[in-house]
């Protein structure tokens, strides 16, 4: 059965449980691995190494929830307000507070940020980035990420609503291809800005739009032949977009690297839109019951508290526990690093109980007009 409306797919979350694992991973866990190929755990480098596609899983995912809502509620007369409202309530508190905590930190010398403090709450990290070509400090660097969807959000319920409903798809497929032109243009005119080809919104575009032609495959019924092609042969499509990702990862590409506009990021794009078709369309069971396992739903749904506060928790705690010099070699480190996880999974809980939640709810009593 074609899941289709806005309520929750506890499998969806399960992809986000995915992602924002593979983000734990490069930052925590990645940083602290033996070096060497001698070593019997230095294969796991070349995984951490690319676990930066978690955040492309993220986008994929926002653009298949934030277009379902939009085709449903485009002839809303109120849904850009609401819309609007409602966005603002979910992301800007929180990153507000992580701002702020992140300034304090720079005020006392343990958040060494290089660009300009206004930036971030203005939603111009990924900008800045692209244009200094360097990341910033690590806490503020991933928020070039939150910066990109604000930019969609702000764009999204006037573009949705501006064109009819049967041309959505061509105006999907357009920002793919254009996503793709202007990462060759980047390549082929500024190589020397490789970080531009990774953050800017326009050239990532391409991930938010195929979630968004998801969106409308599933609401349209267009996508109903490919559903139930990807649900007779689903395990080997996961074992297909795996082994794919896995090749992509070997090659140990460095983010923005030529080799990734010309093909790596177009890969990652399709690979995870057709996860996303395959989980949200046709539901294998065998799939969904892996995806719906509680602790990676749990994780799912608290996981924009996780990203914008793994490297303030968990990183800080594992190098005030674990010292200068920490490798992943033996129990002691295990737990340390298990340790810096489960402060920033348990601060995630407590968050959503006395913050966040209550936000959403609030949220949620805005309603779109019919």
């Amino acid at each position: 059965m074609n899941r289709t409306d806005s309520s929750r797919v506890p499998e969806l979350d399960g992809l986000r449980g995915i992602a924002i694992a593979l983000v734990l991973w490069k930052h925590l866990v990645n940083p602290y691995l033996p070096l060497g190929f001698a070593h019997p755990l230095a294969w796991l480098g070349a995984l951490g190494g690319s676990a930066w596609i978690g955040v492309d899983l993220f986008f994929v995912l926002s653009g298949y929830f934030i277009g379902g809502i939009l085709i449903d509620r485009r002839d809303s007369p109120n849904l850009a307000p609401v819309f609007y409202a409602r966005r603002a309530l979910r992301i800007l508190p929180l990153f507000y507070l992580t701002l702020a905590v992140c300034a304090a930190g720079s005020a006392a010398g343990w958040v060494h940020a290089i660009f300009p403090a206004w930036t971030y709450p203005l939603f111009l990290s990924n900008l800045m980035l692209a244009l200094g070509n360097e990341w910033d400090a690590p806490m503020l660097s991933l928020l070039w990420s939150i910066a990109v969807e604000e930019q969609f959000y702000l764009a999204a319920p006037w573009v949705m609503r501006a064109v009819p409903v049967a041309r959505l798809p061509v105006l999907f497929g357009g920002l793919i291809a254009l996503a793709v032109v202007l990462r060759m243009v980047f390549v082929l005119a500024w190589p020397e800005y490789s970080l531009a080809r990774h953050t800017l919104t326009p050239l990532r575009m391409d991930l938010l739009a195929a979630g968004a032609l998801v969106a409308w495959l599933l609401r349209s019924g267009r996508g109903h032949a490919a559903v139930q092609w990807l649900g007779r042969r689903w395990v080997g499509v996961v074992a297909a977009i795996a082994a794919l990702l896995g090749v992509l990862a070997s090659n140990r590409a460095l983010i923005g690297a030529p080799s990734l506009a010309w093909y790596g990021y177009s890969l990652i794009t399709l690979c995870f839109a057709t996860l996303v078709l395959l989980v949200a369309g046709a539901r294998p069971p065998g799939l969904c019951r892996l995806l719906a396992w509680p602790p990676l739903v749990h994780l799912g749904r608290h996981s924009y508290f996780v990203y914008l506060w793994h490297m303030l928790i968990g990183f800080t705690l594992i190098n005030a526990v674990g010292g200068p010099g920490l490798v992943l070699d033996s129990p002691r480190s295990v737990l340390v690093i298990a340790l810096g996880i489960a402060a920033t999974w348990a601060a995630a809980a407590v968050s959503w109980r006395y913050f966040e939640g209550p936000l959403v709810t609030l949220g949620h009593r805005l309603h779109y007009r019919t």
